[in-house]
């Protein structure tokens, strides 16, 4: 009777199936890992997209509030300007101070213009002092004129203006003129101003005109 060792076979039989068990286990594993990098990718490249887009919508929210922002100065700007206007216009049609007066306070308040003076002395002054003079580049549409009162050469001004610089520059401008002399500064003080929402600094100064 022949016998046969069988044990062998079955030694290799057991450890194809332990290596096909492997290969099946490192698929599943592999197909796993895949999985998580592909959702990791989704996930980051979604995530990337939404703040992508928060940016965006940050940067057109920034870019409206800085064009309802230039619009509301533009449009307090040109109602400051306006009233300036209507102001110097009344002061001129109700005389109340002569002519030469009115035309020189609307130089004054005039872009690229400014007070009438006595040019060398004008000129020497700034050779020894260069910040002695008037601003040229001053913008006068940021003051503005309310009340002009002259009785027998003396003369009060009142108004507002954005903030305190632009009064030091009227002033400085007022006291430059060869019309006016003795330039005081009474009132310099800062307040909302309820018809503009917006602080204004109030001032109000005395003179001599001199005719």
């Amino acid at each position: 009777m022949i016998r046969i060792n069988l044990l062998p076979v079955r030694q290799v039989k057991k450890h194809k199936a332990g290596q096909r068990q492997l290969v099946v286990a490192s698929t599943l594993i592999a197909a796993e890992i895949l999985a998580a990098v592909l959702f990791y990718t989704m996930k980051s490249e979604e995530a990337a997209a939404k703040k992508r887009e928060a940016t965006q919508i940050q940067a057109e929210v920034e870019a409206l509030k800085k064009k309802v922002g230039d619009f509301d100065r533009l449009q307090a700007e040109r109602g400051q300007l306006l009233g300036q206007r209507d102001i110097i216009n009344t002061l001129q049609k109700s005389r109340s101070g002569p002519v030469w007066v009115m035309r020189e306070l609307s130089d004054i308040l005039t872009p690229g213009k400014g007070p009438t003076v006595d040019r060398a002395k004008y000129e020497a002054l700034k050779r020894v002092n260069p910040t002695a003079g008037y601003n040229e580049r001053w913008n006068p549409n940021r003051l503005w004129l309310e009340s002009f009162e002259e009785t027998a050469g003396n003369v009060r001004l009142a108004g507002k203006a954005k903030d305190y610089d632009d009064v030091a520059e009227f002033n400085k401008r007022l006291a430059m003129s060869k019309y006016f002399v003795n330039v005081f500064l009474e009132k310099n003080e800062q307040q909302l101003d309820p018809a503009l929402n917006l602080k204004v600094v109030k001032f109000s100064l005395r003179c001599r005109v001199t005719y």
